[in-house]
C-alpha cells in the first residue's frame, strides 16, 4: 500500500514567503530610488543655488562697474567743461593780449622814415594803409615785418637762421634786447602772408615837398600765440 503526502500547503507556504521576498526586494528598490532621485535633486538644487548666488554676484558686479562707469562719465563730461571754459578764458585772454602784443610788433618792424596811416584788423586779417620816404623804405618795412618772430621768451626779432644747426638767432624786444639761440621749431612767424598791394609815388604839389611813397600792405597776424 502507498502512502500519498499532501505538498499543497508547503508549496503555499513557500509561495507565500516568495511573495514576501518581492515586496521586500520592491520595496528596497523604491526606497534606494526615492533615496537616489532625493540625492540628484538635493545635488541639482545646490547646483541651483549656487548657480543663482553666481548670477547674484554678477549683477551686483555689473552694477558696481556700472555705477563706476556712470562716475568715469560724470568726470569726463565735467573735464570737457573745463577744458571748454578754459579755452574760452584762454581766448579771451589772447584776445585782450593780441591786439597789445601787434601794436608792439608793428611798431618795432616800422623804420623811422616810414609812417602808418591806416590800420584795419578783422578776424586777424590786417591791412595797412601808410607813407614812405622811398621805396626802399618800403622795402625795408616789409623786411621788418617777416623778422618779427615769437618765441618761448616772447616777440624777437629774426636775426639769422642756422641751416646746418637747425637754429634761428633772434633778438628779444626786451630792455636788455638779448640775442638768443632758438630750435627753427620754436621760432614762428608773427606776420604771415605779407602782400604789398600798391606802392604809388606821389607828385610834388608845393615847392620844398619831398615827394612821398604813399603803399598799402595786407598781411595775416598770429598774435593769438
Amino acid at each position: 500500500m502507498m502512502i500519498r503526502i499532501n505538498l499543497l500547503p508547503v508549496r503555499a507556504v513557500k509561495k507565500r514567503e516568495m511573495g514576501r521576498q518581492v515586496l521586500v526586494l520592491f520595496a528596497v528598490v523604491l526606497v534606494g530610488a526615492a533615496i537616489a532621485n532625493y540625492a540628484w535633486y538635493d545635488n541639482r538644487d545646490s547646483e541651483l543655488t549656487t548657480h543663482r548666488q553666481g548670477v547674484a554676484a554678477a549683477k551686483a558686479k555689473i552694477a558696481e562697474l556700472e555705477k563706476i562707469i556712470g562716475e568715469v562719465k560724470n568726470i569726463n563730461t565735467r573735464k570737457a567743461e573745463v577744458e571748454k571754459k578754459l579755452a574760452v578764458l584762454d581766448s579771451l585772454r589772447k584776445g585782450r593780449n593780441g591786439p597789445v602784443r601787434m601794436m608792439d610788433a608793428l611798431a618795432s618792424a616800422t623804420p623811422k622814415k616810414v609812417w602808418v596811416k591806416t590800420f584795419a584788423e578783422v578776424n586777424n586779417a590786417v591791412a595797412i594803409d601808410g607813407s614812405a620816404v622811398s621805396h626802399d623804405e618800403v622795402a625795408e618795412f616789409m623786411r621788418g615785418l617777416n623778422g618779427v618772430v615769437w618765441t618761448p621768451k616772447g616777440m624777437g626779432r629774426l636775426v639769422d637762421r642756422r641751416r646746418e644747426s637747425k637754429t634761428a638767432r633772434v633778438e628779444l624786444l626786451t630792455a636788455e634786447a638779448t640775442i638768443e639761440e632758438f630750435p627753427e621749431a620754436q621760432v614762428t612767424p608773427f606776420f604771415k602772408n605779407i602782400d604789398l598791394k600798391n606802392a604809388t609815388q606821389t607828385k610834388v604839389t608845393q615847392p620844398g615837398t619831398p615827394s612821398l611813397v604813399e603803399f598799402k600792405i595786407t598781411l595775416s597776424s598770429n598774435y593769438a600765440i
